[in-house]
């Protein structure tokens, strides 16, 4: 157990990163949802709500004193464009990782700011063994570990082993909904060379790191 050790789940309101908020509120985790916007704001219904928000809403009907009732809601447009956009004129970009060091980014500036120490990541097993899902692949995964550890936080990610059937068992188990409600990025379900991936990544962490040294100064 982690006697309600606090922690920062990166959750889009699909499957995969509400089992992953499910999973961690089992271990005993206080989490804290973080939403990472990169473009339009969530579609919202008539009585206000959007599908990330009524998932969030069913998970906290279970576990609903661990589990914060704010959910944090960040987009970072810079970090996005000096990432991807301005790379377009110069080379191919891989946008799945371009959008994952972005997310992972913003998650690190809030646990900076917040006294957090650790991010749970919704990566799933199943999705990792397809290539058209570069950014949730083992190798990458060990990268953004070891990212993360530089700034002193722990990396998690719960269901990375899991299959897409005990992701949906994880979820109706505890009478959670187990559609797949998430905002879809544009550039995902897209096939990259693994290695041109890897060498897209050692180019985009010069520039993260700047940023996040430059939002430690400020």
């Amino acid at each position: 157990m982690s006697q309600t050790r606090p922690i920062l789940v990166l959750y889009s309101g699909g499957r995969d990163s509400s089992a992953t908020a499910v999973e961690m509120a089992r271990m005993g985790y206080r989490v804290k949802l973080f939403t990472f916007q990169t473009g339009l704001s969530e579609l919202i219904g008539p009585r206000g709500d959007s599908a990330p928000e009524i998932r969030m809403q069913e998970i906290r009907r279970v576990f609903q004193y661990l589990v914060d009732g704010e959910r944090v809601i960040e987009g970072n447009p810079y970090l996005v464009r000096k990432l991807g956009i301005e790379k377009t004129n110069v080379r191919h970009i891989v946008y799945p990782i371009a959008l994952a060091l972005a997310v992972h980014c913003g998650a690190i500036q809030y646990c900076l700011r917040s006294g957090l120490n650790a991010v749970a990541s919704g990566y799933s097993g199943y999705q990792s063994r397809k290539e058209i899902y570069i950014e949730q692949r083992h190798d990458f995964v060990a990268l953004t570990r070891d990212f993360l550890g530089e700034y002193g936080i722990s990396y998690h990610t719960p269901v990375i082993e899991k299959s897409e059937s005990e992701i949906k068992d994880i979820l109706e188990r505890h009478g959670i909904s187990s559609n797949s409600l998430e905002n879809k990025s544009l550039f995902g379900g897209v096939y990259f060379e693994a290695q041109y991936a890897h060498d897209y990544w050692e180019s985009c962490i010069p520039v993260c790191r700047e940023y996040l040294r430059n939002v430690r100064r400020n």
